[in-house]
């Protein structure tokens, strides 16, 4: 197994996963502004998996508009889980989530793909497995393993007595009325119809929100376990190395290898840092000259399969900076740089804020701003009443934002970031900042919190994922239903799926269909305000096919807190351009590394440090 697989993750060679990790609040990026998010991965809405033509896009009227012709038949099926009944609204909700996750796979050419931008469920199965015949076998098992885990992790959270805190209440409140005076209103529709055309028939905000608080139950779950769990120190303070791999195996021949060692050597000869590795491996992989590139973990198990690897990283002599050419005979050339040790638990400042942006650059509009900003902060008599404060003056236009977020270093404003790591603040103090870019701050200091990196994350995550996976093949949970699932109908127009080639060295490659990207016939899609989305969930898979245990790390389906309100300005440095979810995995033709801790470093070693292992992504 190589550290680094280029191109997609598939399973089987025709199912691809996605792979997140992530416990506890995380900092994601909303419009301009950093948001503070209960969850680290996330689910697109129809508007952005399903075709959209730009031009002549309106308001879809029913559920068919959105979802195409063959979703409906999977509702409404009466799931039970320790004899209790599941309502139809949350099973539902789950099979729309797992309906959208496929179909944003389905158009990047992992599944065939119906002329309105969904998987084609009633499409048959080139691989032959199990008794799965059609995509829509395989989504019914992808779905219910979704729900039931759910399920489970919220059966683990009342067995230990893990109650909902009052910020996750109040989150559930904001996304609600995110949704209503966002994506709702714009629409021209009332909250409740907004969920039912989108979450399906039954769903208001009464159960929605009982959803909501099942979801976040499991996620309070799910985050206390990775924060108690026993990592080792190997773990927890790890080398990471940077590295390029030039292919020529034991079995090439000596041309080959000569020409491999050379093109090692002459990258090795060229790097003065390892920011120079870093570009010239990015550009010898883009350019087909590397096979593998990127960055990795050194406790993870796959470089212990590499034993020169492993032996030059633990060197005692072994120094940051560091460049060398290695040979493993199973693939080839490696030139290796070593990044240093990093600390994979970081404690981070976690702050409430509300902002008040000046109307215009002139001293008044600057006085003015401050006068209010001063006025909410005297009316507060302890950072509790900050967010009430705040959530009103937001509906009454006072404030462009609020809200409590993790404030990690190089990803906001500076005085933003300063005010927060300032040694001597105190739990629930609270203060005024001014930032040129923005304006003024009403900030408090709620408390330090415990942050994991996402290898950590992974550890934990996969332990839980084979606990909850026992007892579900155990019977452990009696999680079933009676009803029949019948085929779906065929989509409009039949499209082909996936086809399946085997590589050079032997393994299988789903090859991209283009065809089965482009809808010939999209359907109306709703606009949404600014470049949010309306959910942000986590999802979480248990699959096993034909034996074999696949994946998935994440555990929990949870809506998250949304904030599509911002338009124009906030907290963060970051240009709005910029990828939104430093934590998920990445596809790129670059190195594809994941950000752990959503960082970025301008300092050369805190910039190598603070990137993620590509190991993540199996």
């Amino acid at each position: 197994m190589n550290i680094r697989k280029t191109g997609p993750i598939l399973l089987l060679g025709i199912f691809a996963a996605s792979v997140f990790s992530g416990c506890g609040k995380t900092i994601s990026e909303t419009g301009n502004t950093i948001v503070a998010s209960e969850t680290s991965a996330e689910i697109t809405l129809p508007s952005e998996t399903l075709a959209q033509d730009p031009v002549t896009s309106v308001e879809p009227k029913t559920f068919e508009e959105v979802y195409g012709n063959q979703l409906m038949g999977y509702l409404n099926h009466q799931y039970y889980f320790d004899g209790e009944p599941v309502s139809l609204q949350e099973s539902n909700f789950y099979f729309i989530n797992a309906f959208l996750e496929l179909s944003s796979d389905a158009n990047m050419g992992y599944y065939p793909v119906t002329p309105s931008g969904g998987i084609d469920l009633a499409a048959e199965l080139e691989v032959e497995i199990d008794d799965y015949g059609t995509y829509g076998d395989y989504f019914v098992k992808y779905a219910e393993n979704a729900l039931e885990m759910s399920l489970t992790l919220c059966s683990y959270a009342r067995a230990n007595d893990i109650p909902l805190s009052e910020d996750t209440k109040l989150a559930i409140d904001n996304m609600l009325d995110n949704i209503r005076y966002g994506s709702a209103a714009n629409a021209g529709m009332s909250l409740d119809d907004y969920l039912q055309l989108y979450y399906g028939p039954g769903t208001d905000e009464a159960t929605f929100r009982k959803i909501l608080e099942r979801y976040y139950l499991a996620d309070a779950y799910s985050d206390k376990y990775c924060k108690e769990y026993p990592f080792s120190d190997d773990q927890i303070r790890t080398p990471y190395i940077r590295y390029a791999l030039f292919y020529a195996p034991e079995s090439a021949d000596q041309d080959t290898k000569d020409q491999a060692y050379q093109s090692a050597m002459d990258m090795k000869d060229s790097c003065n840092s390892l920011s120079e590795l870093k570009s010239l491996a990015q550009s010898a992989y883009e350019n087909g000259i590397v096979r593998e590139q990127g960055d990795s973990a050194a406790f993870t198990s796959e470089l212990s399969e590499y034993p020169e690897l492993w032996d030059w990283t633990f060197e005692e002599e072994r120094k940051e900076g560091d460049i060398e050419v290695i040979y493993e005979p199973s693939v080839g050339y490696y030139v290796i740089g070593y990044l240093g040790i990093k600390d994979q638990i970081t404690y981070v400042p976690y702050v409430r804020y509300a902002l008040f942006q000046p109307k215009d650059t002139d001293q008044v509009s600057l006085t003015d701003a401050y006068t209010a900003a001063k006025a909410m902060k005297d009316a507060c008599g302890s950072i509790s009443d900050l967010t009430g404060l705040a959530e009103t003056a937001y509906k009454n236009g006072e404030v462009l934002d609020y809200g409590d977020i993790l404030v990690t270093k190089g990803q906001l404003d500076k005085n933003f970031e300063d005010w927060a790591y300032d040694e001597n603040r105190t739990d629930g103090e609270l203060d005024i900042i001014y930032s040129p870019d923005f304006g003024y701050f009403v900030i408090g200091y709620i408390r330090t919190e415990k942050q994991i990196s996402g290898l950590l994350t992974d550890i934990a995550m996969k332990d839980l994922t084979n606990i909850a996976l026992e007892e579900s093949n155990s019977g452990v949970h009696d999680f079933h239903t009676d009803d029949e699932y019948l085929p779906a109908p065929a989509a409009p127009t039949a499209t082909p799926v996936p086809e399946i080639e085997l590589t050079d060295d032997g393994t299988e490659e789903t090859v991209m269909n283009t065809e089965a990207t482009e809808a010939s016939a999209p359907v109306a899609q709703p606009q949404q305000n600014g470049s949010t989305k309306t959910a942000d969930v986590l999802v979480v898979v248990f699959f096993t096919l034909a034996g074999v245990a696949i994946a998935t790390i994440i555990a929990v389906l949870i809506y998250s807190a949304v904030n599509n309100r911002i338009k124009s300005s906030g907290v963060s440095r970051k240009d709005p351009d910029d990828d939104p979810d430093d934590n998920a995995d990445e596809t790129k033709k670059d190195s594809g590394e994941d950000r752990e801790d959503g960082s970025e470093e301008d300092d050369e070693s805190e910039e190598d440090g603070d990137e993620d292992d590509e190991d993540n992504e199996d």
